[in-house]
């Protein structure tokens, strides 16, 4: 019992940490391995896009590269779960509407492993369009070509699969002692999500799913959950967070469990 209080209180106080410091990063973080880029904007083919590259360092260890952009109202736009070889660099490009006065979160992971439990970086910087930055922005020309939008290099899971103890939280929680509301099973099939804890049961089809991330969320920036933005029974938006629950949240295996719900979106 003891040490299940010790675990709860180390993680309601690495929540508190992290409120406390986080900021959007001006410089990318370093790594022996990737080295990324801060990111800008360019025009490619008369539109604006947001550039962000990945280049490995690696002489012979493959990456994994995972890239989220959203809108200033967290509302996603582009993302891509990318195969990093070695020694070879990754253009990534959001294309914008009307980005002028804009503010656009970028989020890059890296990890090095398939399973993305073992992640190398995080950066997580902010851009704003100027009107002087759009003015100046120049033409990728014979850039190299951005790896196509929404690309997903996952597992090859094997659906139907089954995940527990995973935690299941609205996103409007609010403050409270515990991270989650709900700790249960989490299935993911070919068509649909389903979580069960007994009590609680939510069940998220296929067709109704409008966006799945991994990202922070209110109340909790220290840990990623995996978020469904999903239409419901009343045809309103609604979402649903899930994350993995072992070892009290701290065994760090929500990698697999974003995988399968972001292939399920496919």
């Amino acid at each position: 019992m003891k040490s299940r209080r010790a675990a709860t209180f180390a993680l309601i106080l690495l929540s508190f940490v992290f409120a406390s410091s986080a900021t959007a990063q001006d410089k990318p973080p370093t790594s022996r391995w990737v080295e990324l880029g801060k990111p800008h904007l360019a025009r490619r083919d008369g539109s604006i896009v947001l550039v962000q590259t990945i280049t490995s360092t690696s002489p012979k260890d493959r990456l994994w590269g995972l890239v989220d952009v959203n809108d200033s109202d967290g509302t996603p736009m582009c993302d891509w779960l990318k195969t990093i070889e070695p020694k070879q660099t990754y253009r990534f490009e959001c294309p914008l509407k009307n980005p002028e006065g804009q503010k656009y979160a970028a989020r890059v992971r890296v990890f090095r492993d398939a399973k993305l439990e073992n992640r190398e970086l995080l950066y997580e910087p902010v851009l704003e369009a100027t009107p002087q930055q759009v003015a100046a922005t120049e033409d990728s020309g014979a850039a190299q070509q951005g790896v196509p939008v929404g690309t997903f290099e996952s597992l090859d899971a094997v659906l139907p699969v089954t995940f527990e103890p995973t935690w299941y939280r609205r996103v409007d929680k609010g403050f409270g002692m515990k991270a989650y509301e709900n700790s249960g099973k989490l299935t993911v099939s070919g068509d649909e999500l389903v979580f069960v804890d007994g009590k609680k049961t939510i069940r998220i089809a296929r067709g109704r799913i409008l966006s799945v991330r991994w990202e922070p969320l209110p109340h909790d920036i220290a840990n990623h959950w995996v978020l469904v933005r999903f239409t419901n029974d009343e045809g309103k938006a609604d979402a649903a967070a899930f994350r993995d629950g072992g070892r009290l949240g701290t065994r760090g295996s929500t990698g697999p469990i974003y995988q399968a719900v972001r292939r399920l979106k496919q």
